[in-house]
C-alpha cells in the first residue's frame, strides 16, 4: 500500500527532517518543532520547502534572525549536525534544503576555520 503525503507544508518538512531539530539533533514530537527559515525572510528568504527545516524552540530563539551560515560558521555540533541532517532528508516527503543555502554553510565554516589558524583567505 502507497504511503499517503502528509498534507501541510509544516508536516511535510517535519517528516523530511524525521521529526529532529537539524541544529541539536534533538528528536521531538511535533507539537514540539517549529519551522526555522535557513534564509530568514527579513534577508530576503521565502517560506518553500527548500529554505524550511524543523528546528525546536530552543535553537530557534539562539538562532534568531541570523541566516543559518552565520550562526552555524562558528558552531561545529550544529553545523555537523545541520549537514548530516540535510544529506539524511527523506525527500520523499518534502524538498531538500537548496544547495547554494548548503554550500553557504560549508564556506562559511571554511572561512570560520581559516580565521582561527590564522591563515586568512587564499
Amino acid at each position: 500500500m502507497k504511503r499517503k503525503a502528509p498534507a501541510t507544508r509544516r508536516d511535510r518538512v517535519l517528516h523530511r527532517d524525521r521529526l529532529h531539530c537539524v541544529y541539536c539533533g534533538g528528536a521531538f514530537l511535533p507539537e514540539e518543532l517549529t519551522l526555522d527559515h535557513v534564509e530568514p525572510r527579513m534577508r530576503g528568504g521565502d517560506d518553500s520547502e527548500g529554505n524550511l527545516v524543523a528546528c525546536c524552540t530552543g535553537c530557534n530563539r539562539s538562532k534568531g534572525g541570523l541566516a543559518a551560515w552565520s550562526y552555524l560558521a562558528g558552531r561545529p555540533v550544529e553545523r555537523s549536525n545541520f549537514l548530516a541532517a540535510a544529506e539524511s532528508a527523506d525527500t520523499r516527503h518534502a524538498a531538500p534544503v537548496w544547495p547554494r543555502l548548503l554550500r553557504a554553510i560549508r564556506e562559511a565554516a571554511d572561512a570560520e576555520a581559516r580565521r582561527e589558524r590564522g591563515t586568512g583567505s587564499r
